[in-house]
């Protein structure tokens, strides 16, 4: 028996109030769903993800590759000159005794790399200083025009003249010889199809991520697994 002024509930509505949910619980249970989600996809991430960086590396495998088989097509010595953060593949010109950007293929010009990459190059198991200072002036034709001249690889011998003409020619001599080194490549892609020995690390350094490229045991050009170092730098 019912106390006297209670209010008597339809059975109905007693079985629809029991049954559903509010909206206030349905917003709860999507909002637990999202950070559970959320969570998920930043502990793949801090495991080791990286799309730049991956993207990066497998655009410079491929583009070695490339290179190395324009090399053997062209009998030709092709290289690659590195700075910190870019680097730009460049060709050897038997005329000129000089190396030069490759402006005929559009695939081979200067590329930098996004910003928090960069590169730690070591050739011959020595590690090189890698500076930003690309001095390759890339675009620009070997001619009159363009004021660009190719500058000789390092040591190459001169062409000989008459005492005076070389005396006269000495500071010249020097500074085209400074400058030949700014361009000589670091890493040299032969028209055999042989490489320099070298491995090239992209380096994230803010999250402790890089990958590294280099030779096998076949000469094949390879890319290593992603390294993670926890807690990064």
């Amino acid at each position: 028996m019912l106390a006297p002024g209670a209010a008597v509930v339809p059975a109905g509505r007693r079985a629809t109030r029991s049954g559903g949910f509010t909206l206030l619980e349905i917003l709860i249970v999507v909002l637990i769903i999202g950070i559970v989600t959320a969570g998920m996809l930043l502990s793949m991430s801090f495991a080791g993800k990286d799309t730049e960086l991956e993207t990066e590396s497998k655009r410079l495998l491929s583009l070695m590759d490339y290179a190395r088989e324009q090399a053997e097509l062209q009998t030709r010595d092709y290289g690659i000159f590195f700075g910190q953060h870019g680097y730009e593949f460049v060709a050897y010109d038997v005329r000129t005794g000089a190396w030069r950007p490759v402006f005929e293929d559009d695939a081979l010009r200067r590329r930098d790399l996004p910003s928090g990459l960069e590169f730690k190059l070591v050739v011959d198991a020595r590690p090189i200083v890698l500076t930003d200072d690309m001095n390759v002036p890339s675009g620009k034709k070997p001619d009159s025009a363009s004021g660009f001249q190719p500058h000789p690889l390092p040591g190459a011998q001169k062409g000989t003249g008459s005492d005076s003409d070389s005396s006269d020619s000495d500071s010249d001599s020097d500074s085209d010889s400074d400058s030949g080194k700014s361009f000589a490549p670091q890493v040299m892609i032969f028209s055999s199809g042989d490489l320099s020995s070298f491995s090239i690390t992209l380096d994230r350094a803010a999250a402790g991520r890089s990958i590294t490229l280099g030779e096998n045991r076949d000469g094949n050009i390879v890319e290593k697994p992603m390294v993670v170092v926890e807690g990064g730098t």
